[in-house]
């Protein structure tokens, strides 16, 4: 473990952080492991390639990492914003003559 220059320490915290090195390594310290499944399936979309190209540029000048990350994010906020629309209209519809 990297330790910090000009940390003032005290002994307990020393002792605290040998024993948790100690249990780090000690394999039988540790449970049985736990299989974690992510709630969200991966989905692909085909785009022409046009569009990809058009992506790439809206990405790096939105200083995204990459055009898929910046996708996400447009599709993510647009679908925000029609689920408020739908909301608005559902709670307060249009009174019919």
């Amino acid at each position: 473990m990297k330790k910090v220059k000009n940390a003032k320490v005290s002994e307990k915290e020393n002792a605290i952080d040998t024993r948790v090195e100690n249990q780090a390594l000690d394999d039988a310290a540790w449970g049985t492991g736990v299989e974690v499944t992510p709630r969200l399936k991966p989905t692909s979309i085909r785009l022409s390639s046009r569009t990809i190209q058009r992506a790439k540029i809206f990405a790096r000048i939105h200083r995204q990492r990459g055009y898929q990350s910046w996708l996400k994010k447009i599709i993510e906020e647009r679908i925000n914003n029609e689920y408020e629309v739908y909301k608005g209209l559902r709670d307060h519809p249009a009174k019919r003559s």
